[in-house]
């Protein structure tokens, strides 16, 4: 009787407090997560648990795609985090009670002490090869010397300072012990090629893949044969690179990954191929949420948010990008973003996280990537001195010839990393 009594009160017990944080939790995050409010329809969360619904019909239907009580969220998390099944059922859930033991270590992730031993992704954006491509990419920045005072136009591209940024942090980061995973080579994408290779080589072989599998159809099929432009093409293989650097992260199971980005403000090209400067600056950094109308109508998109949900993920990735941008405003000297402004897709597109140059924003990597993420955009690289500044050649590490200003980048990145660690 003693004993049952022990099992009874520990379960109890147990149920009481993944009740309360969970349930807090999702409360909590459900602000961050959702953009448009339609698509409350598609969720319910109450004393028992959440459900989740294919359509806003199946839910005045009370047809739940998934039922999760709170003590069953960590089975949820176990089979979609450590297990990475997105084939996860009501029914499944129910049958695994047996078989998991209730173990928060399954799925809280804890914040490293120390960066001896902890991985770390590098996720160097976009992959264009030659500034031909970054113009397809539209990811690069052309001003003309009249604009600058310079003796030469100022011409270069964000992959290419993508790419030096993380193989200069990556060096300094596993000199003090991390593992460091690299998304992608120099010019080439996560797929493993460039885009004109990729384009000879892949491209009718994928377009054939997902004919066969039905992610496009006959009519859609022909037309990429037929019609589509370079550009087109370009996006296509876009889509693709994106889910294979999200694999890639995922299978490395990283304790913190950073996308690293360089921002502009997105003035409009002139007649003669000229971006005109900007005397503004800012630096941004984006974690998972603020989805948007339609963005729940996959059940792969469902259960990323359910992970966001649920887990630590979403907390842990606000208080990583908060020292990101911390440490970029100190030592590159660049201001957040203001809360205040007038950025359409800050303002439309993504939810204020209430810490300073902070968003969540429902992009593809900030959804399918799995743990602490912070997608950095470090400054405007149209801004009429930094496009200047990143333009120079005058600084050398790691066999790697760069602009000053990409050094200063690695350096907040670092510091920003170690604070998180220590703080």
């Amino acid at each position: 009787m003693k004993y049952f009594f022990f099992i009874f009160c520990c379960c109890f017990s147990f149920g009481s407090m993944a009740q309360n944080m969970y349930q807090e939790r999702a409360l909590k995050n459900i602000s961050y997560l959702i953009r448009d409010s339609i698509l409350l329809e598609q969720i319910k969360i109450d004393d028992q648990g959440i459900s989740i619904y294919a359509s806003s019909e199946n839910k005045k239907k009370d047809i739940a795609e998934l039922l999760i009580t709170w003590d069953d969220v960590p089975i949820f998390l176990t089979h979609v985090v450590k297990e990475n099944k997105k084939n996860i059922t009501t029914e499944k859930i129910i049958r695994e009670r047996q078989n998991v033991h209730q173990n928060f270590s399954l799925v809280e992730k804890e914040k490293p002490t120390s960066l001896k031993g902890v991985r770390i992704v590098l996720d160097p954006g976009h992959f264009a090869h030659n500034f031909k491509t970054a113009i397809l990419e539209r990811k690069f920045i052309k001003i003309h010397k009249k604009e600058t005072g310079t003796k030469k136009d100022i011409e270069f591209f964000e992959s290419d300072l993508a790419w030096k940024t993380a193989i200069i942090l990556a060096k300094r980061l596993e000199n003090k012990g991390a593992e460091v995973l690299i998304t992608r080579k120099k010019g080439k994408s996560a797929l493993g090629y460039s885009f004109l290779k990729w384009k000879n080589k892949l491209f009718k072989k994928e377009l054939q893949k997902d004919l066969e599998n039905k992610s496009i159809n006959q009519e859609q099929y022909n037309w990429y044969l037929q019609k589509a432009t370079d550009k087109d093409i370009y996006r296509y293989m876009n889509k693709k690179d994106l889910i294979e650097r999200a694999q890639k992260i995922n299978s490395f199971r990283p304790q913190l990954t950073i996308n690293i980005h360089y921002n502009a403000s997105g003035s409009s090209l002139n007649s003669e191929g000229y971006f005109s400067p900007t005397a503004s600056n800012y630096c941004m950094a984006f974690v998972g949420g603020g989805f948007m109308k339609g963005e729940l109508n996959s059940k792969e998109a469902r259960l990323h948010f359910l992970r966001l949900l649920l887990s630590n993920d979403l907390e842990q990735s606000i208080h990583f990008s908060d020292e990101i941008i911390k440490a970029h405003t100190e030592i590159i000297k660049v201001p957040h973003i203001p809360n205040k402004n007038n950025l359409f897709y800050l303002n439309k597109n993504s939810v204020y996280t209430n810490i300073e140059g902070v968003y969540c924003r429902n992009l593809a990597l900030t959804r399918m990537v799995q743990g602490v993420i912070c997608f950095g955009e470090s400054l405007l690289q149209d801004n009429i001195n930094e496009a200047v500044l990143l333009s120079q050649k005058n600084y050398k590490e790691s066999k790697i010839k760069t602009s000053n200003r990409v050094k200063l980048v690695v350096d907040a990145y670092e510091q920003g990393i170690l604070n998180y660690i220590e703080n």
